[in-house]
């Protein structure tokens, strides 16, 4: 997710869209805006995206209070954020070409594949784009030309320059403060590296994720493999594109997802369960930390206190929180093959984890709750 600055809200233009038209303020280098991308195309749904300068920031900041994209603005008029919950919304609005499976263990093993790719394997794309000098450099003239991209008033358009080039420089800074820790780029490469090794390996013999068509599971790995990997120059994109062929053209078939037919039936193969095996091996025990620690600093918070989505732990912790909570819903005849495919996933421990507290969302807050 990117920041920009609420700046001369005043002098934004009025945005134009068909009745039953869909309005998505993205951008093709956002981590977050490739699932929901995907999900209006997937269900071919009238839309049009509109880039994240510095324009559209501050309309989004105006209607939502908030810069963090992607948004997502409705032919009704509301407002839908954050990827996960807009994926959701447009499922219940429009059920017809359905992304989220009706098997529960298929829907349980959709949600650990968007768990990681959204909290975890973000950590590796990130570390390709903000830890060496020469992608830190790119990215960040990236982010300026983002910023200011299609923006006619020159004064606006300048402001978006030094929007990009200051939000660049910040997250440069706190990647360099990490050399600091025991925080490993190394490891973060070698991790993402094999984790697509396996997905490729696994798209040799199968279509989609989970079958013959995509879902939920497909939507969450692309917001991994588009914004950052597979777009951004550096190691795991040349080894994605060089080696990893059936899963770049698996990612080119999800960015024109429109065009993929929604028949065909949804299942497991064992080459997807090596993915979740990887998943296991290289996030499982980070999973569960994260966890545990955002245990420990909110159990002491009082109920109603924010608990913040900007802060990673929190947000990967209300994440794992949304998948026990599908995990305890389950039936028991489902219950070992699930205990099976979590513990594969490196994510049994976090599901059976009983914290004393729980977070729900309210626009676009977390908000600590009593335990139910």
């Amino acid at each position: 997710m990117n920041d920009q600055e609420n700046t001369k809200v005043a002098q934004l233009p009025e945005s134009v869209i068909y009745p039953d038209e869909y309005e998505l303020i993205g951008s093709k280098n956002s981590y977050f805006s490739a699932k929901v991308r995907a999900c209006l195309q997937y269900k071919r749904l009238p839309y049009v995206e509109v880039t994240a300068n510095i324009e559209s920031i501050m309309r989004a900041k105006q209607l939502t209070g908030s810069h963090i994209y992607p948004v997502v603005m409705c032919p009704d008029g509301s407002v839908l954020r954050d990827s996960c919950d807009i994926v959701v919304a447009l499922e219940q609005r429009h059920p017809v070409r359905p992304v989220i499976p009706e098997d529960p263990l298929l829907h349980l093993v959709a949600l650990i594949t968007e768990l990681i790719a959204d909290c975890f394997i973000l950590e590796g794309a990130m570390t390709t784009r903000w830890c060496h000098d020469r992608n830190a450099d790119w990215a960040k003239r990236l982010f300026s030309q983002v910023s200011s991209e299609r923006v006619k008033d020159d004064e606006l358009r300048q402001r978006g320059i030094e929007n990009g080039t200051r939000i660049g420089a910040s997250i440069r800074k706190r990647f360099v403060a990490l050399n600091d820790t025991d925080y490993d780029p190394h490891w973060h490469i070698e991790a993402t590296r094999d984790i697509l090794s396996r997905l490729d390996r696994h798209l040799t013999t199968t279509p989609f994720l989970l079958g013959d068509r995509p879902s939920l599971a497909d939507l969450g790995m692309l917001n991994a493999m588009y914004g950052h990997l597979y777009r951004d120059p550096g190691v795991l994109s040349d080894y994605m594109h060089w080696e990893c062929i059936s899963l770049s053209l698996w990612t080119e078939h999800m960015l024109a997802a429109a065009g993929e037919s929604d028949r065909g039936p949804l299942y497991l193969t064992a080459s997807m369960e090596d993915v979740l095996a990887g998943f296991g091996q290289w996030y499982g025990e980070r999973a569960l930390n994260q966890v545990r620690e955002a245990d420990q600093r909110l159990r002491g918070l009082p109920d109603g206190e924010i608990v913040g989505i900007a802060a990673a732990p929190n947000y990967a912790a209300w994440r794992c929180q949304r998948l026990r909570e599908c995990y305890l819903q389950l039936d028991n005849e489902c219950m070992a093959e699930a205990n099976r495919l979590l513990e594969l996933a490196g994510l049994l421990e976090v599901c059976q984890f009983q914290p004393n507290w729980r977070a729900e969302k309210q626009d676009l807050e977390l908000i600590k709750v009593p335990n139910r």
